[in-house]
């Protein structure tokens, strides 16, 4: 089992780089959407830094703290988001919710579609995802209404302890928590994601049930595969973080750019990579119980059919004396 789920871990890997089309594609739509979605974000921000003594601190480089300095500012946030970035995101979001069909669908078959079969895939699961999303969007509330009253035990804790870190530890342990929780849920919907493209089924609600069998039946499998991927992604996203922060000088415009958006390419392939391997996963999940099936039907009796049994000849003559 170890065996199937490091085949599923790297073959997922090898299936994004196969298919890499999808990503340069998501990457290039991803790269457009946000390059419009900066207009409103640019002005606010040389406003800012134009009359700030802490702007040499962006200038010279990347410094989250300036950054998050500014992203708490009342009114005058550069972060904040504006209507066309609102909208911008939104379509990017609709646009990743219409390709996933499509894109499970390259990976169950690993092949290169068609345009018309990839999208004609696309526009067949779209609007069972977008049901689906607004059961994720449901299961969203518990977590939400878990996360105030975690928080408001958290701040209850912190004013009475005699250490000020005591606040902060609970505060983290509060939000590793709510992130775990999100992460299975995650993990949850991506396999009901998975069932509707594999077995083509149409009814969002026994996606989720058959989701959730599968799912928490072979929860540390799939879990430890699906935090390993997200583990990997984030490794790879701040390790360039840190080259942008502590490394670059601040005159490699150029060389900043094309580091970002790698490191944007690096987290986009990373989801990808997760689609990928539950994918291969599930379809080893089916192998291996059409396998569980096909032995234990061989235990019954095989019954054959005997022909029925011949008429007897006439009595002859010789017979009767």
């Amino acid at each position: 089992m170890a065996r199937q789920n490091s085949g599923a871990f790297w073959g997922g890997a090898g299936l994004v780089w196969r298919q890499q089309g999808l990503l340069w594609w998501i990457f290039v739509v991803n790269f457009v959407l946000a390059f419009f979605s900066i207009h409103g974000i640019i002005p606010r921000t040389g406003a800012i830094l134009d009359h700030s003594l802490a702007a040499h601190r962006l200038v010279s480089g990347f410094d989250i703290g300036a950054l998050a300095e500014m992203a708490v500012q009342p009114g005058v946030s550069p972060l904040s988001v504006s209507p066309a970035a609102l909208a911008y995101t939104l379509v990017f979001f609709v646009f990743m919710l219409f390709m996933t069909g499509g894109i499970l669908e390259v990976y169950r078959r690993d092949i290169r579609l068609t345009t018309s079969e990839f999208f004609e895939a696309c526009g067949a699961f779209f609007w069972r995802f977008v049901r689906m999303v607004l059961w994720l969007l449901l299961c969203l509330i518990p977590i939400a209404i878990l996360h105030r009253i975690l928080r408001a035990i958290a701040v209850h804790i912190g004013d009475n302890a005699v250490s000020a870190m005591t606040g902060v530890w609970c505060s983290i342990i509060v939000g590793i928590v709510i992130l775990v929780l999100l992460l299975i849920l995650r993990l949850w919907f991506d396999m009901a994601e998975v069932h509707c493209v594999a077995q083509n089924e149409r009814r969002v609600r026994r996606a989720l049930r058959v989701a959730w069998g599968v799912t928490f039946g072979n929860f540390g499998k799939l879990f430890g595969m699906f935090l390993g991927i997200a583990i990997l992604a984030c490794i790879g996203f701040g390790f360039g973080l840190w080259l942008w922060m502590y490394v670059l000088p601040s005159t490699a415009i150029t060389v900043a750019f094309f580091l970002g958006q790698a490191m944007i390419l690096w987290w986009l392939g990373g989801r990808l990579w997760q689609r990928s391997a539950e994918t291969i996963w599930y379809q080893g999940y089916l192998a291996r119980a059409a396998e569980v099936v096909a032995p234990a039907a061989s235990h019954y009796p095989v019954v054959t059919p005997q022909p029925p049994p011949s008429p007897l000849p006439p009595p002859s003559a010789t017979d009767a004396v």
